[in-house]
C-alpha cells in the first residue's frame, strides 16, 4: 500500500500559504488554544489585507488589527477576558479603521456549524429586539413562509483557511484530541469542518503507530488536513487545555502596552519582529516560566 501523503510543514512553510487577502478564521476561543504562533509568523511575513472571521477572539485577532494587517472582521467578540477589552481592537474601531460584521456570541457559533453542514445561510430568532440588525447590514430580516413569525437571515462562515492549535498530529495530519473536550476544542472541531484548507499546529507531532493505538481521539482525520506543524508552547501566552495554563502575568503586560501605540510597536519589535523564529520567541519568553505553566499529565 503506498504510504499517505506526508503533510508536515515548518511554520513559516505554513505561513506561507495564506496570502494576502484571504478570509480566514483562527482557532481557539477565549483564552484558550489560540495559534499564537502562527499568527507570529504572519506578522514576520508582512500578510496583509485578511478578513478574519470569528466568534470569540483575543489578542491573537487583536494583535493582527494593531499591526495594520486586518481589513475586515466578522466576530461578537474580541477581548483579554479579566484584563479587559483588547485595546487595539477597540482603538481602530474607534478610529473607524475596520469594516465591521457584528453578531451575537450564540449567532457567531452557529455561522461555523453553518458552514459544516455545507449551508449557505440558516434562519434565527436569537437577536429579535437586539440593535445587532440594525448595525449589521449582512443580518436579513425575513418572514416565516409558514406565519409562525419574523426571523433574521445569516450567512455561513465560508473560511476560505482555518488555523486552529491542538494537543498532537503525526506527520501525515491526523490529529488527537483529549477525551474529555471543553467548547473551545469542540469549536475548532466544527470549524475544521468549514473548508479544504486547513492549518493545524500541535504541541507534539507523534509517531503514525501512537494514532493507531488511540483511533478514538483521532478527530481530525488526515483527508481534512492541508499541513501540520510542530510547535511546541504554540498557544502561549493563551493555555492549550489539559496541556499548559494560560500566561496571566504576560497578558497583563499585552493589555497595558496595547493601549499606547508607541509601547504596542515596541511590543511588536521585542516578541514578533525581534525573534527569529518560535524556537527564539520560547528563549524570550523563558524556559523557567514556561515550566510553570505546564499541567502534570498532559499529555497523549
Amino acid at each position: 500500500m503506498n504510504e499517505p501523503t506526508v503533510k508536515l510543514k515548518t511554520l513559516a512553510e505554513a505561513a506561507a500559504l495564506i496570502r494576502d487577502g484571504s478570509r480566514i478564521h483562527l482557532g481557539g476561543m477565549a483564552v484558550h488554544n489560540h495559534p499564537m504562533a502562527f499568527v507570529y509568523e504572519l506578522l514576520r511575513r508582512g500578510t496583509k489585507d485578511l478578513t478574519i472571521v470569528s466568534h470569540v477572539s483575543a489578542s491573537d485577532v487583536d494583535i493582527l488589527i494593531g499591526a495594520g494587517r486586518v481589513k475586515r472582521l466578522e466576530f461578537s467578540y474580541v477581548g483579554l477576558e479579566e484584563f479587559g477589552t483588547a485595546p487595539c481592537f477597540r482603538r481602530a474601531v474607534q478610529n473607524r479603521e475596520l469594516e465591521l460584521s457584528e453578531y451575537s456570541e450564540p449567532v457567531a457559533f452557529e455561522r461555523f456549524a453553518c458552514s459544516a453542514r455545507g449551508m449557505p445561510y440558516f434562519m434565527t430568532r436569537e437577536m429579535v429586539g437586539t440593535d445587532l440588525p440594525k448595525v449589521n447590514p449582512d443580518i436579513r430580516e425575513v418572514a416565516d413562509p409558514f406565519g409562525s413569525g419574523t426571523y433574521h437571515a445569516v450567512s455561513a462562515a465560508e473560511p476560505e483557511w482555518v488555523i486552529i492549535h491542538a494537543p498532537v498530529g503525526d506527520k501525515y495530519g491526523n490529529v488527537l484530541f483529549f477525551p474529555h473536550r471543553q467548547l473551545p476544542e469542540d469549536l475548532d472541531l466544527t470549524a475544521s469542518r468549514t473548508t479544504r484548507n486547513l492549518i493545524v499546529t500541535v504541541e507534539q507531532v507523534v509517531p503514525h503507530d501512537r494514532v493507531r493505538q488511540l483511533p478514538y481521539l483521532n478527530l481530525i482525520p488526515r483527508f481534512r488536513t492541508t499541513a501540520i506543524v510542530e510547535v511546541p508552547y504554540g498557544a502561549h501566552p493563551f493555555s492549550c487545555l489539559h496541556v499548559y495554563d494560560q500566561d496571566r502575568e504576560h497578558l497583563a503586560h499585552y493589555a497595558e502596552v496595547g493601549r499606547d501605540p508607541a509601547a504596542f510597536k515596541e511590543y511588536l519589535d521585542r516578541y514578533v519582529y525581534g525573534v527569529s523564529s518560535h524556537d527564539k520567541y520560547l528563549d524570550l519568553i523563558g524556559a523557567a516560566k514556561l515550566a510553570r505553566l505546564r499541567q502534570v499529565g498532559g499529555a497523549l
